[in-house]
């Protein structure tokens, strides 16, 4: 009984995604002729969807993302500092990096330990720590939009060729929605904006 009760446990684990992802698909209209698809994304516990092109040569290049956040988790920020948030979403994860350097320095064998390789190490944590907001400065800063919406647009192109994000911050009660879209041209961008706009939460 045992083994039966886990096994059905375990099915309805690996149902409830999909079924959770289609409820959300549900929640944005997404017109036939723009070509995209809307299924869930992320991990087996995740609640999330993602809308991309079914078909094309720069289809990877396109992909909007709507995640329901978990207000326990790392995105907490979303409820107490919602700007931050978004910026957070655009930062260099370069934790591993930095502790890596870390245990170049404190190791007692180290040819880093002391005198001026402790001085470079600093230099290169330094160095890491502006890495982390470099994505930022082709971000504009995060506005509300005075109807429980945060906002932030990034523009990672050079002579209009290159990668354009938008993201958005949606408060619903006491639920927050994100909103990540990524395209290489505007049309496209727009597109994922019409749908975002299209949102009804539950």
């Amino acid at each position: 009984m045992r083994g039966l009760r886990a096994g059905l446990v375990s099915l309805l684990l690996m149902a409830a995604t999909p079924a959770l992802g289609q409820e959300f698909c549900g929640r944005l209209t997404i017109p036939p002729e723009l070509g995209l698809t809307c299924t869930p994304a992320g991990d087996s516990t995740a609640e999330e969807v993602a809308i991309a092109p079914v078909a094309g040569t720069f289809a990877l290049l396109s992909r909007m993302t709507l995640r329901r956040l978990d207000r326990s988790g790392a995105d907490a920020t979303a409820w107490s500092d919602p700007g931050g948030w978004l910026q957070s979403q655009m930062r260099v994860d370069v934790s591993a990096l930095e502790g890596a350097v870390n245990t170049m320095g404190q190791d007692p064998d180290s040819p880093f330990a002391g005198g001026q390789a402790t001085a470079a190490l600093d230099g290169l944590k330094r160095a890491l720590a502006q890495l982390t907001k470099l994505a930022l400065t082709a971000c504009d800063q995060p506005e509300p939009n005075g109807s429980g919406e945060w906002h932030m647009r990034c523009n990672y192109t050079a002579d209009g060729l290159g990668v354009l994000v938008a993201l958005r911050l949606l408060a619903v009660g006491d639920t927050r929605w994100g909103i990540t879209m990524r395209a290489a041209n505007e049309q496209r961008l727009r597109h994922f904006e019409a749908i975002a706009n299209s949102f009804q939460a539950p």
